[in-house]
């Protein structure tokens, strides 16, 4: 029994030692063995580089600008036109200022539907150009527009018609110091106006004309643009209801047509008014060798250009109704606009918006020594801060040709006032030219 036992556990211990020696060898045999795991690392993926798409060139725009504007004043426009284009080198802008050729140009433009893409509006914005100017009332400036000159410029429905640098407040201009030298005073009637004018004369020898206008159509008109009001509109008792029914008695016009006429006779206007040149009338008067111009606070600038010495100021116009007092011209002066339909309206636009900066509108109103027609813009009345502070209760009465008379007039009173001068026509004769004219228009545009 006990060796039986024995054999059993020698048995048992032999099995064990087999057993150890077994999994000593497999675990020596799975030591450089890596372990395997059940989470497999995905191979890094090095992101591509990204590709900068390349950069699309501007589109390249070309845009046209007509203007009213004369002179260096038409240069201030030019100049902020320029500085958009440099600024934005894809843009170019053909500028012109054809001077009195403008209104023509445009009547034909107008006709064929074919305006320039940026045009001056000349107190027009609403009557004449309205059915071809983009509306400009959703333009960060608009709401800058000085409400008591929005009316000019927009209607009751809100639309803006144009960009308006200043607003307009005109009369004639004088040499200081041709009334100083020879002891005269501003003048507050047409009368006393007469009276001036034969006094420079006399007291010069001649060598001062009173008057000073040239052959350009529009300075002759201008006479009769302001005065037209001082007769038939600023007075108590006037015709302007008349005047926009049509009824109006055009015999009466023969006073001013008269008038003219016996300014140029009596020597108080240059001989050669009907060869002279706009820039031969601005030397005269920077020199002291003529008195009075009928322009406006613009022509001080480029008086000075000339003589830097010269002292300019602009005067009220004159009344002619006994009881009546002097008044100024006033609306639209510098304006610009876009054409509705330009196929590159948008550009247009943005180029409206550039003018309309607040350093741009300063400029010209500096320029024109003219109030900004947008609030918040400071300009540089020069000399005319003193005019305007003198004559501040002094009434503005819209230009009369803008509101009283049909649209072509303009043209009418360019032409008669330059034939009466040449002995054409007589005074009688420019009243039924008026009157034929006026009548005529009126029935095509009612």
């Amino acid at each position: 029994m006990k060796s039986k036992l024995i054999a059993i556990v020698s048995i048992l211990v032999i099995f064990a030692l087999l057993l150890t020696a077994c999994g000593q060898k497999a675990a020596d045999s799975g030591k450089d063995a890596p372990a395997e795991s059940t989470l497999k690392e995905e191979p890094t993926k090095e992101e591509p580089a990204k590709e900068e798409p390349a950069k699309e060139e501007p589109k390249k725009v070309s845009l046209t600008a007509t203007t009213n504007l004369v002179g260096e004043w038409s240069k201030v426009l030019e100049d902020m036109l320029k500085a958009y284009s440099a600024e934005n080198p894809n843009v170019t802008i053909e500028f012109s200022a054809p001077g009195k050729e403008y209104e023509n140009l445009l009547k034909v433009r107008m006709a064929s539907s074919d305006m320039p893409d940026l045009f001056s509006t000349h107190g027009w914005s609403q009557i004449r150009y309205g059915d071809f100017v983009a509306d400009l009332k959703d333009r960060p400036w608009a709401s800058q527009i000085d409400p008591a000159f929005k009316p000019i410029i927009g209607d009751d429905t809100g639309k803006v018609y144009a960009l308006a640098f200043d607003q307009d407040k005109s009369g004639p201009i004088y040499n200081v110091e041709v009334f100083q030298k020879y002891g005269v005073e501003v003048p507050e009637t047409l009368d006393e106006l007469m009276a001036a004018c034969e006094t420079i004369k006399t007291k010069s020898n001649g060598e001062v004309t009173p008057i000073a206008c040239a052959a350009e159509g529009w300075e002759e008109a201008q006479f009769f643009d302001f005065f037209a009001s001082s007769l038939f509109i600023s007075p108590k008792d006037n015709s302007s209801a008349q005047l926009l029914d049509g009824s109006f008695d055009w015999n009466k016009w023969d006073v001013l047509a008269q008038t003219w006429l016996d300014m140029y006779k009596k020597g108080y206007i240059n001989k050669n008014m009907l060869t002279a040149k706009y820039d031969d009338n601005l030397k005269a008067m920077a020199l002291g060798t003529a008195a009075i111009g009928f322009y406006g606070p613009y022509f001080i600038d480029e008086m000075k250009a000339v003589n830097p010495d010269v002292k300019a100021d602009m005067m009220p116009i004159p009344s002619i109704v006994a009881g009546d007092t002097p008044t100024f011209a006033g609306g639209e002066r510098s304006t610009i606009a876009v054409w509705k339909d330009s196929t590159n309206l948008e550009e247009a636009l943005k180029v409206i918006d550039f003018c309309a900066q607040p350093d741009n509108v300063a400029k010209m109103c500096t320029f024109t020594k003219l109030p900004p027609a947008l609030l918040g813009v400071e300009a540089d009345a020069g000399e005319l801060a003193a005019t305007y502070e003198k004559y501040k209760d002094i009434r503005t009465l819209p230009y009369f040709d803008r509101v009283y008379l049909p649209n072509g007039m303009w043209d009418v009173m360019c032409k008669n006032s330059q034939m009466i001068i040449g002995g054409q026509i007589t005074a009688r004769q420019f009243s039924e030219n008026m009157e034929k004219e006026y009548l005529r228009l009126r029935s095509i545009q009612d």
